[in-house]
C-alpha cells in the first residue's frame, strides 16, 4: 500500500503548529490518535534530529522511534519497527507557510518491510483514519493556540 498522504491548510503559523504539536514529545501523545504516550525520549525530549523514544501505542505495542529530517517550524519524519522489524513504520510531516497566518499542513503515513504491507491492506481503514484522524487533531490544536494568542 501506498503512503498514506492528507493534507489540510491551517489557519496558525508554521511556529505555534511546532510548538503545539512537535516541540516536546509527550505533546505527540495529544494529536496521534493511536498513541497513548510517548517514552524514553533521548536528549532533551524535545523533537530534533536524531531523537529517539519508544511510541507506546493504544494496542499495547511500543515500537521504537527515531526523527530525522528534523526542521524546526518547517519538518520532521519519524521511522521505527513493530515485532523486531518485521513491520516498519515512517512517518513524515511538512509545514509550509501560505501566509502571515495561514499555514499548509501535509502528513504521510505508511507501513513497510516485510509485513507492512500486508497488515496495510488488511488494515486500509484503521491505517487511514489513524492518519486523517492525526492530521484533524493537529489543526484543531494549532487553531486553538493561534486564537490564544
Amino acid at each position: 500500500m501506498a503512503p498514506v498522504e492528507v493534507s489540510a491548510t491551517v489557519a496558525a503559523t508554521p511556529e505555534t503548529i511546532w510548538q503545539t504539536c512537535f516541540e516536546r514529545m509527550e505533546h505527540w501523545a495529544l494529536w496521534d490518535p493511536d498513541l497513548k504516550e510517548v517514552k524514553d525520549v533521548s536528549g532533551s525530549g524535545s523533537c530534533e534530529e536524531g531523537t529517539t523514544c519508544v511510541f507506546a501505542m493504544n494496542d499495547g505495542s511500543n515500537p521504537p522511534m527515531t526523527l530525522s529530517n528534523v526542521e524546526k517550524n518547517k519538518s520532521v519524519d519519524f521511522k521505527g519497527s513493530f515485532l523486531g522489524g518485521v513491520i516498519k513504520a515512517e512517518g513524515k510531516v511538512r509545514i509550509n507557510p501560505v501566509d502571515s497566518s495561514t499555514s499548509k499542513l501535509d502528513y504521510s503515513f505508511q507501513l513497510l518491510g516485510l509485513a507492512g504491507p500486508l497488515v496495510s491492506m488488511l488494515m486500509k481503514k484503521a491505517v487511514i483514519g489513524g492518519t486523517q484522524g492525526g492530521l484533524d487533531n493537529m489543526v484543531k490544536m494549532s487553531e486553538e493556540a493561534q486564537k490564544a494568542k
